[in-house]
């Protein structure tokens, strides 16, 4: 009898190293079912096995706790936390504790209670039971349970756009996970990382890390988290404009995952969804976000499915399905009364606002700015939701500018100014370097309809700068694109000075109108212009001296005047370029573009036909490839005595010349 019953109990504990192992490979529907079976057997025991089979169920309620998380089903779970915790008073009470281990179990069920409310959105409650599972993790010394504490600490600090803290406090995690060597562990906090640089808009470096993510995984072979890190990869080409290179990366997770009702399923055909939109297909879009929905129910997670509601409303308004839109409105409506949170009434009122904007009757309109006056107000109280509350705004400016285009009021220009500022606060509160490009591209526009073209012309290279910087290279080339449209327009825009024209004619000049509308909807940025066709490259010292010159196409005619009207306009420029060192500008010339770059005491001129946004890749490329190089000292020596390049130099910088601009 004795020997059966330690059979019994020795069986249950490896039970419970099994659910461990089904945990790491994914497989939480079998650890559940599991768990349960635990749970029963664990009742067959003898009272003389008490304390070790009250420590099994304790190892049995943490794996049923994180397959559950990892599943997105928590309605029930914060019991299964109580009922662990209570097992645990009760070992105390007698005694029998065991002090490490089971001041570990603790960890984890503090661990686990404090993701639920982070899942839940009752982030203060999650801040303090992660708080308390580092302290006792630290009172253990277990690394392993602090770097898990310090981990979800950063996810707790992620929720409420701390994202510095949060990536600090990743950081962290990861460094004692890599000391450790647990390569799923690791992975974890890889991806983390990644998002949370995602989130700032720093897309190469989000990249770099799930990536890193990515290649872990594969390692270990888990394929529910492979396909994790490809939905992530796949979401960051979505955000760098890379469209096709994210759908070929979700569609690849599509691949790995079984139709499951889980975070990772539900997040894939989200974001699936989310770039069908973009590209302008919307039954695709409708039929992701119908089964993102179908499995939300099936969990009953109701934060997630207020959320899917809210796509399916967009998605409708975008197929001009208002009946639909209205249909998922009243369900997204229903939801928010049966449940209390902020998000639900939020996007509730959010969607029900634009479904009104559709309409062409001024009542509806009316009210749909009002709704969207009201989101904006209370943001200005307390920022929760910062996605919803920059849609309001963006979709308030729309209205806006509508308005304004009608009756060219001052007033609404003042409006839409604030309303701007508005985004950039929530950007730089919320580290989000992509709401921040937008918004620089937005005040530019504005700077043109108050007729402040320096301002407009500042506001589009900080812009371009910053995209280009943070890997959003499709936002980047529009901007350019814009930019160089500004300088065929600068003739246009000096007569609508010199006429004081109406706001009205400068609203329409400006197209403000289609980059808002753009930033509402969010379709695709397609890109049309020709690449650059160069013309001239001139190199010329501070102190005004030619070091080095070349003209690209010798059979192609270019009088003497043109060039002399090159190099004038060059000269006009230079002592300003040296002046305000660290920006590449450009100018026109006739129908030629120059653009500069200022490297230490040499001003790089390219002149050329086309697009400025290639161009300028191609003199970045040159300056790379020069500066640091025995080439850059001879330049330099050029420019102190007055001396040409010797042949060999020259030979060699018209081989460097010749593959950036001619043969690429």
């Amino acid at each position: 009898d004795g020997r059966e019953k330690k059979e019994g109990i020795e069986e249950l504990r490896w039970r419970v190293v099994e659910c461990r192992y089904l945990n790491d490979k994914g497989e939480y529907e079998e650890v559940i079912k599991i768990t349960e079976e635990i749970g029963k057997l664990s009742e067959t025991i003898k009272q003389d096995g008490e304390q070790a089979i009250k420590r099994i169920r304790i190892d049995a309620l943490n794996e049923q706790l994180t397959a559950s998380i990892w599943q997105g089903s928590f309605d029930n779970n914060l019991e299964k936390v109580e009922e662990g915790i209570r097992l645990i008073d009760e070992l105390e009470e007698q005694n029998e504790i065991e002090e490490r281990e089971d001041i570990e179990r603790k960890v984890h069920l503090f661990s686990s209670k404090g993701r639920i409310y982070w899942l839940k959105g009752e982030q203060n409650k999650a801040k303090k039971f992660h708080q308390k599972s580092l302290a006792l993790s630290e009172a253990v010394g277990n690394k392993q349970l602090i770097a898990l504490s310090l981990n979800n600490l950063g996810l707790y600090y992620f929720a409420i756009n701390d994202l510095d803290s949060a990536i600090d406090y990743t950081k962290k995690s990861l460094k004692i996970r890599e000391e450790l060597g647990n390569k799923i562990l690791i992975s974890g906090s890889l991806n983390n990382l990644g998002t949370f640089y995602g989130q700032k808009g720093e897309l190469n470096k989000a990249l770099e890390f799930h990536k890193k993510s990515l290649k872990i995984k594969e390692e270990v072979g888990n394929k529910r988290f492979i396909a994790m890190s490809r939905v992530n990869i796949g979401n960051i080409y979505y955000q760098k404009g890379e469209l096709d290179l994210g759908m070929k990366e979700l569609k690849l997770s599509l691949q790995l995952i079984e139709r499951k009702s889980d975070y990772q399923s539900i997040y894939t055909f989200i974001n699936i969804g989310s770039i069908f939109q973009e590209l302008g297909e919307f039954e695709a879009a409708l039929e992701q976000f119908k089964q993102a929905l179908i499995l939300n129910t099936e969990i009953g997670n109701k934060q997630d499915i207020v959320c899917t509601l809210f796509y399916l409303v967009c998605v409708s308004i975008d197929m001009e399905e208002l009946e639909q839109a209205r249909d998922y409105l009243k369900d997204l409506q229903e939801m928010s009364e049966q449940k209390e949170d902020k998000l639900a009434d939020l996007q509730s009122r959010l969607a029900e606002a634009l479904i009104l904007k559709t309409s062409k009757r001024r009542k509806k309109l009316a009210k749909a700015e009002e709704i969207l006056e009201k989101i904006v107000e209370e943001a200005d109280e307390e920022i929760i939701f910062h996605e919803s509350v920059v849609k309001a705004i963006i979709n308030l400016s729309e209205l806006l500018l509508k308005e304004l285009r009608a009756t060219g009021d001052e007033e609404i220009l003042e409006e839409l100014e604030e309303n701007v500022e508005k985004l950039s606060e929530i950007a730089e509160e919320q580290q989000s370097h992509t709401i921040l490009v937008e918004s620089y591209w937005l005040k530019a526009q504005l700077a043109l309809v108050k007729l402040d073209l320096k301002e407009a012309r500042k506001l589009l290279s900080q812009a371009q700068t910053m995209a280009e910087e943070k890997g959003l290279e499709r936002v980047a080339r529009k901007i350019s694109s814009e930019h160089d449209q500004l300088l065929h327009q600068l003739d246009q825009w000096e007569e609508l000075i010199a006429n004081d024209a109406s706001i009205t004619e400068r609203v329409k000049v400006a197209n403000l109108e289609e980059l808002v509308g753009w930033m509402a909807r969010k379709r695709e940025i397609i890109i049309e212009e020709p690449e650059d066709e160069p013309i001239m490259l001139l190199l010329v010292a501070e102190s005004g001296i030619p070091i080095y010159s070349k003209k690209f196409d010798q059979n192609k005619e270019l009088q003497d005047m043109l060039i002399s009207g090159f190099l004038t306009s060059i000269n006009n420029f230079v002592q300003e370029a040296f002046e305000v060192k660290g920006v590449i500008k450009r100018i026109m010339h006739e129908e030629y573009t120059i653009s500069f770059d200022l490297i230490e005491t040499i001003l790089f001129c390219y002149v050329y036909d086309g697009q400025s946004y290639t161009a300028m890749k191609k003199l970045e490329t040159l300056i790379s490839g020069v500066q640091g190089s025995e080439m850059w000292s001879a330049l330099e020596k050029v420019g102190k005595t007055g001396r040409g390049l010797n042949p060999g130099e020259r030979a060699q910088m018209e081989d460097v010349i010749e593959e950036i601009f001619v043969i690429n």
